[in-house]
């Protein structure tokens, strides 16, 4: 189950991040929206043929829109802040850990994302010793425990 979980952190990470970039796209704008259409007209030279133009403006929302999107904006506020606690805990287990190198491996695995090649480079180790200490200490706890569990 630890295991599962640490595995998660990354997608949470990653997660968050995008929620943070679609509340802020919610927020773009206040009450206006960016809208677009296409009109006819001719060329402005010789010969005058007929064309297709774009035209960009903006849009006053109707408090039904801004409604709708103060209560999107709301849900997705909770949805990272849970995602959040979700990772701060993970961070937290990972810092209660007493064994140095078995943190370090942690931290670049799961936290910063590296493969294994990375973070045995890293530490100065091969992967394969970086790969057999992790599985050590994962097989070291119990099966219920999680790492949401520490607060």
């Amino acid at each position: 189950m630890i295991k599962q979980e640490l595995t998660e952190i990354n997608h949470l990470k990653k997660e968050i991040n995008l929620l943070r970039q679609k509340l802020q796209e919610l927020s773009y704008g206040d009450n206006e929206s960016i809208v677009t259409d296409k009109v006819k007209g001719s060329m402005a030279q010789f010969p005058f043929l007929p064309r297709t133009f774009t035209i960009i403006g903006r849009e006053e929302m109707s408090e039904e829109c801004l409604e709708h999107r103060n209560q999107m904006a709301q849900k997705i506020r909770v949805k990272t802040q849970n995602l959040m606690e979700k990772v701060n805990s993970a961070f937290k287990y990972i810092e209660g850990i007493q064994d140095s190198n078995v943190r370090q491996i942690l931290t670049y695995r799961y936290i910063d994302g590296l493969t294994w090649e990375q973070t045995g480079e890293c530490m100065s180790y091969s992967w394969e010793t970086v790969r057999k200490k992790h599985d050590k200490f994962i097989k070291s706890i119990p099966d219920n425990t999680s790492i949401y569990d520490v607060r």
